[in-house]
């Protein structure tokens, strides 16, 4: 781990020409006003249209997540942590839900004040976000200030973000000020992060008129121009497999740790004797019956040692889920942030899941092999084998994935987690609901044989609505999102866009591609001329995209390569929808063909031109994430789910 957060010098002060994001030049909005004993010199702004084409190139990685009480509490709630465990990389960002009561400073975040450093801080004052900086403790304190736009008394969502040469401050996910950070010169921040108070002047905290309800911070880290990796997965669509050779003998396994839950005065006891107890990590897990319940509050932790860091394994389980949730852990070696192995076996919306990352090979990105569909009060007994070059799932001695994957996913640092998320990852409802009989983790000297199946279409990223506080989640785990605009709300799994709301999707490499396929399921209320159901769309008249859309209630698909089309778009018009009616869409866009499919029925069907891959912006839901000029883009409605396929 990098010892210190390593910043550029003079708190990200421009020193030359603005920097270019391809052949383009940033623009300048205007001088942002610094301290007046400040010798740094000028501070130009960048545009926040040109700050965001710039952000659109990074991806982000959670490392650590804090929920404080809110303002109830009869004492104030901060958290002060070691920079070196929480701020691991020079791109970074720090986000926080805040509330302040007056005009007067309120310290967010800080890093380093208590040190001899550098050092900085993100207040709010007067309804503005403050950015102070210091190179060292021998250095005046310089400031950068947005505009006021914090109303008092109202939970607000602040976020700054550095991303290479661009350092950003957003409200409410919507971009409010960036300038340039010249990064020719390294400083070193050592001491404390903090959340909800600063050390600047002995006494004075500022931290008494407002407070933070959570608050996280990433790594930024810019994506990387590689292919997607197009291993053939299976999701929950049945395939049909050739099982006339398939060996059901299960090869001889040796046990290194298994958790039985036996004994009700150790409930986490490692049954082996090799030592690798569970320990209660969060909660209360009772046993009755060599029975353990978990009540979705509670979960065991269990130390990462040698002896289980292995890249070929078995699991076995046998459980008994009562609720279904989003992400329900039954056993995983689950990393924070980037740059870390890891696997998980867990269930999403009552599907069982393989996730595995070697992240010399995948980067932050998770192979992610869904399985069959589980019941509810129904025991069901699992059984993952993890070969160096394959992954097989059995459900009820059923063989429901088996898919080839190689990669080797040793390279753990974090302890093991069971019936819960035990790395406090930034969306934590990560709780298995439910009974578990046992849980068995081992090596074993053979595998079930069987032919795998072929499989073109891979499921990417899944956006299924059915979290009413993280309303951005992806089901897949890699593409959520908390930025959302306007009031889009979540209720019976769908999600309601008012004709004024949408979501912003980090782009990542998985949607640089030229063959995918889109599903989604809308019910409009209101037709417009534009309304997006989901695109990646430039902004401007250049540049590669694709969008998938309602214009005057007509389905309609655009496209264009940019050295084909040069500035003009594919336009494919499918069919009318019917207003407060459901609709099921799928886009299907193969290397020489397009296919559009409304509720199953093909309306359009197209030659496919040129290579789409070429993106460089954010994805939009529900509205065009880019802020065109002409910006009424919003789809007015529900939308039930909206699914993304490699092809």
């Amino acid at each position: 781990m990098k010892k210190g957060l390593i910043l550029p010098a003079a708190a990200f002060v421009a020193m030359g020409a603005l920097f270019g994001c391809s052949s383009q030049t940033l623009e300048a909005d205007s001088v942002a006003s610094i301290d007046s004993n400040s010798d740094v010199g000028v501070v130009l702004r960048v545009s926040t249209a040109d700050a965001q084409a710039h952000l659109a190139g990074y991806r982000r990685s959670v490392v650590g997540t804090w929920w404080l009480s809110d303002e109830t509490s009869d004492t104030a709630q901060t958290v002060s942590v070691d920079v070196d465990s929480t701020l691991q990389n020079g791109d970074f960002a720090v986000e926080a839900e805040v509330q302040v009561e007056d005009d007067s400073a309120f310290t967010v975040a800080s890093a380093g004040v208590d040190g001899d450093g550098a050092a900085w801080m993100i207040q709010v004052e007067d309804g503005a976000v403050v950015f102070s900086w210091r190179d060292n403790a021998e250095d005046e304190w310089h400031t950068f200030k947005t505009e006021k736009s914090i109303e008092k008394n109202k939970l607000t969502n602040v976020r700054m973000e550095h991303a290479g040469k661009i350092v950003a401050f957003m409200v409410d996910g919507k971009i409010l000020a960036a300038f340039e950070d010249d990064g020719s010169k390294k400083v070193k921040v050592s001491g404390k992060f903090t959340i909800g108070f600063d050390s600047k002047e002995h006494g004075k905290c500022h931290c008494k008129n407002g407070h933070v309800e959570q608050a996280g911070v990433e790594t930024v880290e810019e994506i990387e121009e590689v292919e997607v990796d197009t291993t053939a997965v299976l999701d929950t669509i049945e395939i049909p497999m050739d099982t006339a050779e398939l060996n059901t003998d299960t090869p001889v396994t040796e046990w290194i740790a298994e958790w039985d839950f036996n004994d009700a005065e150790n409930v986490g006891l490692d049954v082996t004797g090799n030592g690798h107890d569970a320990t209660i990590g969060e909660g209360d897990v009772s046993s009755a019956d060599g029975i353990a319940s978990f009540d979705g509050h509670s979960g065991f932790t269990v130390k990462l040692d040698e002896d289980i860091n292995i890249n070929e394994f078995v699991v076995e389980a046998r459980v008994k889920p009562t609720q279904f949730g989003t992400m329900q852990n039954i056993i995983v070696a689950e990393p924070p942030g980037r740059g870390v192995d890891g696997w998980q076996l867990r269930i999403d919306e009552g599907v069982l899941t393989v996730h595995l990352r070697d992240d010399s090979v995948d980067g932050d990105d998770w192979n992610i092999f869904p399985g069959k569909k589980m019941e509810l009060d129904t025991w069901s007994e699992i059984r993952l084998e993890r070969n160096a070059d394959s992954v097989k799932l059995f459900q009820n001695g059923e063989l429901t994935v088996a898919v080839a994957y190689t990669g080797d996913v040793t390279q753990m640092r974090y302890d093991w987690s069971i019936g819960f998320d035990g790395m406090q990852q930034s969306f934590h409802n990560r709780y298995f609901i439910g009974e578990m009989d046992y849980v068995r983790f081992g090596k074993f000297s053979g595998f079930s044989a069987g032919a795998l199946p072929v499989k073109v279409e891979r499921l990417l990223a899944a956006w299924e609505f059915n979290e009413p506080t993280f309303i951005g989640l992806d089901r897949m785990a890699n593409n959520s999102t908390r930025y959302v605009v306007g009031s889009a709300k979540v209720a019976d799994t769908t999600v309601a866009l008012d004709g004024q709301s949408g979501l912003q999707i980090g782009l990542s490499k998985i949607f640089k591609r030229n063959t995918f396929a889109v599903e989604a399921r809308v019910k409009p209320t209101s037709f417009a001329e534009m309304q997006n159901i989901i695109v990646a769309e430039p902004p401007g008249r250049y540049g590669d995209g694709w969008q998938l859309r309602v214009d005057d209630g007509v389905l309609t698909v655009h496209f264009r390569d940019e050295e084909v089309d040069g500035t003009q778009w594919n336009v494919l018009t499918g069919a009318a929808l019917a207003l407060d009616e459901w609709t099921t869409i799928r886009v299907e866009r193969t290397a020489d063909s397009v296919k559009v499919l409304q509720n199953g029925e093909l309306t359009v069907s197209a030659e496919a031109v040129g290579d789409v891959s070429q993106l460089g912006y954010n994805i939009g839901i529900g509205y065009d994430a880019m802020m065109q000029a002409k910006h009424d883009r919003f789809f007015a409605g529900e939308i039930d789910y909206i699914r993304y396929y490699g092809l």
